[in-house]
């Protein structure tokens, strides 16, 4: 839903947040919601552009979607698989992906890769649609999901590059890098930078 100014929007705004404020002690997360809050009130006492709300937004929006997302699956380990979105079918690289993504959920992993083309391809066929998810940034001339993950609730649309890295270190305990463009090496290597827990990345 998107808010306008209108009074009987904000009458019903002020009255969610009034309510949310009211059951703060006895959430379990309340302190931290509360400290988000305060952020929000910070900056909103900033003048800012446009275009800073509306990338705020945006990510905010993101994030939220990925939340409800992963949460069913918050105790099922993870691996997020890496590589160029060039890569063939018909070749040992693409291959070497899918049966890796085969082999680890047989074991109760579950993989995470970028949605698209090429090694994330392999990476969502082998490891099936019930054990995928794709973080997939939406770029106005690059590719879109591939087959294998599209149309499955497990698939995030990102806007911005920043949530995806996130959940990407978050959500994954093992990455694995298979042959990359430059620009797909960048993701790793960004989120490793910014993860403070212990992930293991294999290069082949």
């Amino acid at each position: 839903m998107t808010l306008s100014p209108s009074s009987s929007t904000l009458a019903a705004l002020q009255a969610e947040i009034g309510e949310l404020l009211s059951q703060l002690p006895a959430m379990k997360h309340g302190e931290l919601i509360q400290q988000a809050l305060m952020t929000l009130i910070r900056m909103a006492e900033v003048e800012g552009d446009r275009l800073d709300w509306k990338i705020l937004n945006a990510s905010l929006q993101d994030m939220e979607r990925a939340f409800r997302v992963f949460y069913p699956y918050r105790h099922i380990r993870k691996i997020a698989i890496f590589g160029s979105a060039r890569i063939p079918r018909n070749t040992p690289e693409y291959q070497m992906a899918f049966d890796f993504a085969r082999c680890v959920t047989e074991q109760g992993f579950m993989v995470i890769t970028g949605g698209g083309p090429g090694i994330m391809q392999a990476g969502n066929e082998g490891a099936g649609i019930d054990h995928s998810f794709g973080l997939n940034i939406q770029l106005p001339f690059e590719q879109g999901s591939n087959p294998f993950i599209e149309g499955d609730p497990k698939l995030i649309n990102f806007k911005y590059f920043s949530p995806v890295s996130c959940f990407f270190c978050e959500r994954a305990m093992r990455w694995r890098c298979f042959r990359a463009a430059s620009a797909r090496k960048m993701k790793p290597m960004n989120a490793s930078r910014s993860c403070k827990r212990a992930n293991l990345t294999c290069c082949l």
